[in-house]
């Protein structure tokens, strides 16, 4: 991708990432861009990044390449703040301490979107969005089970400066002290099903969430529709088991555990009670939830291994 003169670079960082990937970081910053117009807003608070992304998104007459430099949580922010913006094209810097959605573009690694190099010659992927209650969401939507191991994760990721899957098994085992699955009565587009135990939902729009786990092994960020994954109850004896074929996707051979379908618009009813909801890794509490595709909210930049 060739960009222009008037390219405005904008630099969106969350300093409480890792201090190797910040030092990292402005290095390459300061050797890729040496006469480019480049802004670096530094977050200084939660949901900081998306006021700052927003006030970006408002300046339509110029062109913005947007580099959400953080984890999960950073991007996610981003996202809320330059959905629908066609000015802006938006890489991402996986430095934070989870990177989930970045897992989706497996042919990649985590150091080709530290690239700046490839980054310069990258590709456009038109990206989809989840949204709920008007929040958009990049990557997954979730309720039940794994909402709770998420509010655990991030506790032990306050406590332990650890990347990977362990502050994810902590979790989980903290979370076992609490029944696993609940009653939900859930609709998709027309059709309401008749279960209603169920351990895990999750909508996803990625394949990968909490750290390395594949809910939708097939789910496409730009097919226009929402990939869903039904966990049924799960009794505590069988988690760590199904931890293990979850986290490569195999659940999907399981058809009696689980029901793996697309759709477009996902309802729980929940009697005007508030439930616990997972949006990016991001806890909220929300009541009767419907979540729906938003179609090609995002233009991502991603690095490219083409040689020219």
């Amino acid at each position: 991708m060739a960009e222009g003169r008037n390219m405005k670079y904008v630099f969106i960082v969350n300093p409480n990432s890792r201090k190797e990937g910040l030092y990292t970081l402005m290095n390459q910053i300061k050797s890729h861009f040496p006469n480019e117009k480049v802004i670096i807003e530094k977050t200084q608070s939660m949901n900081h990044a998306c006021h700052i992304a927003r006030k970006y998104a408002f300046k339509e007459e110029e062109p913005i390449h947007m580099f959400a430099c953080g984890g999960d949580g950073t991007l996610h922010e981003i996202v809320n703040g330059i959905a629908g913006c066609k000015h802006i094209t938006l890489s991402i810097v996986p430095i934070g301490t989870g990177n989930d959605f970045v897992k989706y573009f497996d042919h990649l690694s985590r150091e080709d979107f530290l690239n700046f190099d490839l980054l310069k010659k990258g590709e456009i992927v038109r990206c989809d969005l989840l949204k709920v209650n008007g929040e958009y969401a990049i990557n997954t939507i979730s309720f039940g089970f794994d909402v709770h191991v998420a509010m655990h994760v991030n506790e032990y990721r306050k406590k332990l400066p650890v990347r990977g899957i362990l502050p994810y098994y902590l979790g989980m085992l903290s979370s076992l002290r609490k029944p696993i699955s609940s009653s939900f009565d859930i609709q998709i587009d027309d059709h309401k099903l008749e279960e209603k135990i169920f351990s895990f939902v999750v909508i996803t729009n990625g394949r990968y969430y909490g750290g390395g786990y594949k809910p939708c092994p097939q789910a496409l960020i730009n097919d226009s529709k929402l990939d869903i994954c039904l966990i049924r109850d799960v009794k505590r004896t069988e988690i760590l088991k199904l931890a293990k074929v979850y986290e490569k996707g195999d659940h999907l051979n399981y058809p009696d555990l689980a029901y793996v379908t697309k759709g477009n618009v996902v309802s729980l009813h929940t009697n005007n009670q508030e439930i616990y909801t997972n949006l990016d890794g991001e806890i909220r509490l929300l009541k009767n939830p419907t979540i729906e595709i938003v179609e090609n909210q995002i233009q991502l930049l991603i690095p490219s291994k083409n040689k020219e």
